[in-house]
């Protein structure tokens, strides 16, 4: 289950790697073809993720907490599915919106304040590709909760597919929230 899928490919090689765009990954998932796994489209390849363990569990639910404590329900989105560009559907742990999105389906870039991603066996790829993909579509603010090293990577100013800045803010530290007059603390 766990295997990229195979084909055929016009010189007859059977090596070939199955490509999906967003909009075929969205019909699937319309389908139910991923109703017991979560799965995102990266790079147009499928990518099953693990199930969240108590750990990431636990400090997932108290970011999203905190969050919506102290900006309301309405601007925080937990788990949605965000439709980056024709190869890319991701679905972060939790996303800070500019304004209330109430249509259904992914989450339009240009209501993204900030992505939020807790690492904890996925930090090489919460820190490499999801950070370059964010960065790519200018999602402005890129937070990476590292639980391991009890810090957040905090990413701003995207510029050429990259955030120019990033600091590391230790647990226990404010954090001010982008575009609201609040600041939150995790651990």
């Amino acid at each position: 289950m766990n295997k990229r899928a195979r084909f055929p490919s016009v010189t007859g090689d059977t090596g070939g790697t199955a490509r999906f765009t967003a909009a075929e990954f969205l019909h699937m998932v319309e389908a139910g073809a991923f109703d017991d796994m979560n799965v995102e489209l990266v790079e147009g390849e499928l990518q099953r993720m693990p199930p969240a363990g108590n750990s990431h569990s636990r400090r997932h639910g108290s970011v999203a907490f905190r969050l919506m404590s102290a900006v309301g329900e309405a601007l925080v989105r937990i788990e949605a599915g965000v439709r980056l560009d024709d190869d890319n559907i991701v679905g972060p742990d939790v996303v800070l919106m500019t304004r209330a999105v109430a249509e259904d389906g992914p989450l339009p870039i240009d209501a993204i304040a900030l992505v939020i991603e807790v690492a904890e066996s996925s930090i090489d790829r919460d820190l490499g590709v999801k950070r370059l993909l964010y960065a790519g579509v200018g999602v402005p603010h890129y937070w990476v909760v590292d639980g391991k090293r009890s810090v957040i990577h905090v990413f701003e100013h995207p510029v050429d597919g990259d955030y120019a800045s990033l600091r590391l803010v230790p647990f226990g530290e404010a954090l001010a929230i982008p575009g609201m007059d609040a600041t939150i603390t995790l651990d």
